[in-house]
């Protein structure tokens, strides 16, 4: 028989993930009620979105708020599913991402 040990996430990257999903949050929800997103470039001057292209960088921001936030729930739930703590964070990583690119993709197509 073998007994579960829960996983043990450090202090100091709780309160990371914790507070950079919170702002995060916020940056984003601002973003998206003034209708400009900015996403800082790291070779560029960065990008502004608007509309449709905002909201989906938000919905990408959302994933990565969710994915931040589900290490400081899997440190705290004692169950033995930790695989789908991964499994959620992976394909909440894939969907960010593809949510990342399709609304600079869009940007992009929508710019005249």
């Amino acid at each position: 028989m073998r007994i579960h040990i829960p996983n043990e996430i450090p202090r100091g990257e709780r309160i990371w993930n914790t507070v950079f999903a919170v702002a995060l949050f916020a940056y984003g929800s601002y973003g998206v009620w003034v209708n400009e997103l900015f996403i800082p470039g790291k070779r560029s001057k960065g990008v502004h979105l608007h509309d449709v292209p905002a909201w989906i960088m938000y919905g990408a921001m959302l994933c990565a708020c969710v994915v931040m936030l589900s290490v400081v729930v899997d440190h705290y739930d004692m169950r033995p599913n930790e695989r789908h703590y991964r499994t959620f964070a992976q394909v909440g990583k894939y969907v960010g991402w593809g949510l990342f690119g399709l609304s600079l993709f869009c940007a992009i197509v929508q710019t005249p």
